[in-house]
């Protein structure tokens, strides 16, 4: 009888399939919360990207006109051509090439 109750000990190696499913719904809860939170994060950091280059775009048309040069907007204000958004909007100028911000099509908060 011992021989038989030793040979049921040896095979209680590993986890039960009860152990494995409760880990399994555990990180699938942890992927739920992450998921949102992470789209969240990388709509923020966009915007601020976008934020960063309509500033660069006015700070570097601001220094144009300084330099009472006739530039069109807004390829001579930037040398190698405009910058992208990175949520794939295009930049324009409001109010003419003399004044106002650089606008984004994505983006409509001012900086």
């Amino acid at each position: 009888m011992q021989k038989l109750m030793k040979k049921f000990h040896k095979n209680e190696k590993g986890f039960t399939l009860v152990e494995l499913m409760v880990v399994v719904v555990i990180i699938g809860v942890l992927v739920a919360i992450a998921i949102p939170i992470y789209g969240a994060v990388t709509d923020r950091a966009e915007e601020g990207a976008c934020q960063a280059n309509r500033r660069m775009i006015d700070g570097a048309k601001m220094m144009y006109q300084a330099a009472d040069e006739e530039g069109a907007w807004p390829d001579d204000y930037i040398d190698g051509g405009m910058p992208s958004c990175p949520s794939g909007g295009t930049y324009s100028n409001d109010g003419g090439t003399d004044s106002g911000q650089t606008a984004c099509s994505e983006h409509t908060d001012p900086y």
